[in-house]
């Protein structure tokens, strides 16, 4: 048990880093942006569960707002860099509906969940990013326009594209290496749904 949890916890933090150096390669596309960070919180996050999926999150958080943070304002580049990593793992919410339908071989159902999963977590980042936005980019919006209309449409985009990604890779992983998302030992199955396991 000690040495399960041990080697959880080194996931979660393996996992921010992979998020931390995803984070200085998101994708610009005109006028919404693909952010991969996402893709390894979501994924330790149904593996590992909500709480490691929430702290998987935070420290990616930390680590940007000390790597990028400009310094100058504390609050502004926590709520910039931080707050939105911080609660992508609430998608852990929906590991054990998708180990033990991926454990049974119910695909379909194991699918829906990883891409209900990926909808929450890419859309709390998102509400983040909105917020962050509406308070600290208040000089970039034309008189006449509230700031809500002004960045929700960009936001909305980038929001959709980085959805879709995450969700087709996370299915295809699921479809072609579905054990990656059930590690040995995990809490989310029964001692029978464990020894099935073992046996395949």
């Amino acid at each position: 048990m000690g040495s399960n949890s041990t080697k959880a916890w080194i996931e979660a933090a393996l996992f921010a880093g992979l998020a931390i150096a995803l984070a200085y390669v998101a994708m610009p596309f005109g006028e919404y942006t693909i952010v991969f960070a996402l893709l390894p919180l979501l994924f330790v996050s149904l593996r590992r569960g909500i709480l490691l999926g929430l702290v998987s999150g935070t420290l990616t958080g930390l680590a940007l707002f000390a790597l990028k943070g400009e310094g100058t304002d504390v609050a502004a580049d926590i709520l910039t860099q931080a707050a939105p990593f911080v609660f992508v793992g609430i998608a852990g919410f929906f590991a054990k509906f998708t180990q033990r339908t991926l454990n049974n071989k119910r695909f379909p159902n194991a699918a829906l969940n990883i891409v209900t999963a990926s909808f929450f977590g890419t859309l709390v980042y998102f509400v983040w990013a909105l917020i962050s936005d509406i308070f600290l980019s208040k000089e970039a919006v034309p008189a006449g326009v509230s700031d809500f209309a002004h960045f929700l449409p960009g936001q909305a985009l980038s929001f959709a594209a980085t959805f879709a990604v995450s969700a087709v890779v996370l299915v295809l992983l699921a479809k072609f290496a579905p054990k990656a998302y059930i590690p040995k030992g995990s809490r989310f199955l029964s001692r029978k749904e464990k020894s099935k396991l073992l046996n395949d």
